[in-house]
């Protein structure tokens, strides 16, 4: 099984170990060698090895699941970075994450600006237009904020969904945001120069699009994945290692201790489905992503041949 992040690490993997009773290899997948405290510590019946990559999540989520048993997200929270614009902090003006959440507990709005051109842009924009109230006049303007002659995915959104007006303008790009209590109207401009003032009570940040291990998981809008008791919803072997937060953001009801987590992956362990690869999942990553290896003391990996 794999463990990305080294939040718990060690009491996971060491009740995990109890319960399996020998025979268990877990790989520990980090950025940085201090994010694991299972870097000096054996752990009696398991085989440790701890891997370090440049960036734990630019690791496919595919990749990792074709490959483990069972996958352990353990990682802090992901969370979009705030618009670097005046006004991106007023009511009004939230993250992508939200809409996909619940865009029906969304502030009312009659005018709404999705930020950004790719595919989360475009999921924003059909989460606002389902959401919608039906028989009101709604738009959604959408800022691109592309090069010049760079077309992008938002281009092929309709002009029109579930009654709701949709303009995109792909080269455009957010300026400000104004509002004295609340989101009021934004400034916008374009590749020109030219700026316009454009009435709006919600913005909705969807610029760039979520690391490839988070690719198709459910994001909540504290920036943590979205599980029940640990266990990321609709998958069988995949878990999340909670609480897992940045300071200040709680993580709720969907945190779970490391011994609690344990005794669920034990479980599922036991009707595992057997791996899709030959491959050692451990050399692969090794490989994959030219990284550098922490071996337990005892034991000698071999690189993968290109």
């Amino acid at each position: 099984m794999a463990v990305l992040g080294g939040y718990g690490g060690r009491d996971f993997v060491e009740s995990l170990a109890d319960r399996c009773g020998g025979g268990l290899t877990v790989d520990v997948v980090v950025s940085n060698l201090a994010e694991s405290d299972l870097r000096c510590h054996g752990v009696p019946r398991a085989d440790v090895r701890t891997l370090v990559v440049p960036d734990v999540r630019s690791i496919s989520r595919g990749d990792l699941i074709a490959r483990y048993d069972a996958v352990v997200y353990a990682f802090e929270s992901f969370r979009e970075r705030v618009l670097p614009i005046s006004g991106a902090e007023l009511p009004g003006s939230v993250w992508a994450g939200d809409i996909a959440n619940d865009a029906a507990q969304l502030m009312v709005w009659e005018q709404a600006v999705v930020v950004g051109s790719g595919e989360r842009a475009c999921a924003a924009v059909r989460g606002l237009a389902r959401a919608a109230e039906r028989g009101a006049a709604r738009d959604i303007l959408v800022l691109g904020g592309a090069s010049r002659n760079h077309r992008t995915v938002v281009d092929d959104v309709p002009t029109r969904l579930d009654g709701v007006s949709i303009t995109v303008r792909s080269h455009d790009q957010l300026l400000g945001i104004r509002g004295r209590d609340r989101v009021e109207e934004v400034l916008a401009g374009a590749l020109d120069g030219a700026t316009r003032r454009r009435p709006a009570q919600l913005v909705v940040n969807a610029t760039g699009e979520l690391p490839a291990v988070l690719a198709g998981l459910r994001v909540n809008s504290s920036g943590l994945i979205a599980n029940e008791a640990g266990c990321v919803s609709a998958t069988w072997h995949e878990f999340v290692l909670g609480p897992l937060q940045h300071p200040g953001v709680s993580g709720g009801a969907d945190a779970v201790t490391p011994r609690m987590l344990a005794r669920t992956v034990a479980e599922r362990l036991g009707d595992c489905r057997g791996p899709w690869s030959a491959v050692d999942p451990f050399e692969w990553l090794e490989f994959r992503h030219g990284a550098g290896k922490i071996a337990a003391p005892t034991r000698r990996h071999s690189a993968l041949a290109s």
